[in-house]
């Protein structure tokens, strides 16, 4: 039987695991988490450990902080991940670091999203250049039950994927907020309020998700003109929100590339 491992039981750890258990039934599911108060709140569907134990052929998650890594790393026998595939979800983290720390050249840097916990995630996947095309199916797979995955082969689009995909669920909730509070200010029940803001969200989503449909082509079509949306449109452009918002992203891109080294 197959064997996945997720080390870290965090939030991400255990939406991954969630996901596993919910959508891979057939393979055997690990939770490595060194602490005894937290594996007893997690998942009895999944085998429970305090300390990884490398089987050949595993595949490794690797949920934990960043700075934890190398105290993990450190505290495996000499060559015991020679043969198991590592996807590392650590933010910053390279692939050559990975390699050489573990011990193997079968590693992968994924980065997923908080949009995970309902299964629509947009992960962005990089193997590093030993993976086999195998080992890419596999670990594409195994992150598939959290929503989309995307396969780049360049580790450097990886920090725009954190700005973009990484981060972005929050910054587009960010402005989000800007039309619930109108909504509510305007005589909407805050609950009503975010019903109207959840919805057109997810059906703008929706419709770019189209064949043949980008986010200009979407505005430009609905903005007749002197009308509504033609107005607001105008209003955001007057106060460089588009520039703005490339700002932010450019900022969560650096901070990416400053974690990493």
């Amino acid at each position: 039987m197959e064997r996945i491992v997720v080390v870290g039981a965090g939030h991400m750890g255990s939406v991954i695991v969630r996901g596993l258990l919910d959508g891979m039934p057939q393979v055997e599911v690990v939770i490595v988490e060194p602490s005894a108060e937290r594996r007893a709140s997690l998942d009895g569907r999944a085998e429970l450990a305090a300390a990884y134990e490398p089987r050949p052929d595993d595949l490794l998650v690797l949920a934990i902080p960043p700075q934890a890594f190398d105290s993990f790393a450190d505290g495996l026998p000499r060559g015991a991940c020679a043969q198991t595939t590592v996807v590392s979800i650590m933010a910053g983290v390279r692939l050559d670091t990975l390699s050489s720390a573990l011990g193997t050249g079968t590693v992968l840097r994924a980065m997923p999203n908080l949009a995970s916990r309902v299964g629509q995630s947009m992960t962005v996947l990089c193997p590093g250049d030993a993976v086999p095309a195998a080992g890419v199916d596999r670990a594409k797979g195994a992150l598939s039950v959290i929503g989309k995955v995307l396969v780049v082969q360049d580790e450097s689009l990886l920090d725009p994927a954190t700005a973009v995909a990484g981060s972005g669920p929050a910054l587009v909730a960010y402005l989000a907020q800007s039309f619930t509070d109108f909504a509510h200010a305007s005589g909407f029940t805050a609950e009503d309020a975010l019903l109207l803001t959840s919805q057109v969200l997810r059906g703008t989503a929706d419709v770019l998700s189209e064949p043949g449909v980008a986010p200009e082509s979407l505005y430009q079509q609905a903005s007749t003109p002197n009308g509504t949306t033609a107005e607001g449109i105008a209003t955001l452009r007057e106060h460089r929100v588009r520039e703005s918002v490339g700002a932010a992203l450019e900022a969560t891109m650096e901070r990416a590339r400053e974690l990493a080294g």
